[in-house]
């Protein structure tokens, strides 16, 4: 009962709609999410989790529902105790997609971890002896990355060219062929070749 007065209890068709709308919405995700990361675009990442949101929106109305049904007119209150439940998920991950948004809007850096990976990436490339300076963007789905990287002081104009075309080669198989990439090389010497950045040192 709520406020004196008993919740009426949902019926067998509507448990039915449930299940086929949490089949028919999941599909859909699965659906939209892989054009979403072919095409790299938040705004159709978006539109999967809508179809999710509705998902999760069924299952939580289906556990009411079910509940009701199996358990009598007592446990009706299962069902709108199921979409509270609901809706604080889709708002959280609603919450998580606005924030990624406004990064790529505001051009902001990537995460440290993914910097991590970009600056083990470059060091990975034959000729270079560590990299600093690292500086990441988003500009929409495209990343940009500017850095210093550390070759032999003794190498020629040449060789430095082509351990900068090699650093530009394995972040764009990694990033896609559209990262914007700019790399300053800086001539260090044998010593030199040890140093690290400290925002990467272990």
């Amino acid at each position: 009962a709520l406020q004196g007065e008993q919740l009426e209890s949902p019926g067998v068709i509507a448990f039915v709609a449930a299940v086929v709308s949490i089949v028919v919405k999941e599909w859909l995700y699965r659906a939209t999410v892989r054009v979403a990361v072919q095409i790299k675009s938040e705004a159709v990442r978006a539109n999967a989790w809508h179809h999710r949101s509705d998902a999760f929106s069924s299952i939580g109305t289906g556990i009411g529902i079910g509940a009701a049904v199996i358990l009598g007119k007592g446990w009706a209150i299962l069902d709108p105790v199921a979409a509270v439940i609901v809706s604080l998920f889709i708002f959280k991950v609603g919450w998580a997609i606005l924030a990624r948004s406004m990064n790529e809007l505001l051009e902001g850096a990537l995460p440290e971890d993914e910097e991590r990976v970009i600056h083990d990436i470059i060091n990975s490339v034959d000729g270079c002896h560590g990299a600093h300076e690292i500086r990441t963007r988003m500009i929409g789905s495209i990343l940009a990355v500017d850095m210093h990287a550390q070759v032999d002081g003794e190498m020629t104009v040449r060789e430095g060219h082509a351990v900068a075309t090699r650093i530009e080669k394995v972040l764009r198989r990694k990033y896609g062929r559209d990262t914007v990439i700019s790399v300053h090389i800086e001539p260090v010497t044998r010593r030199g070749k040890r140093r690290h950045d400290a925002r990467f040192r272990d």
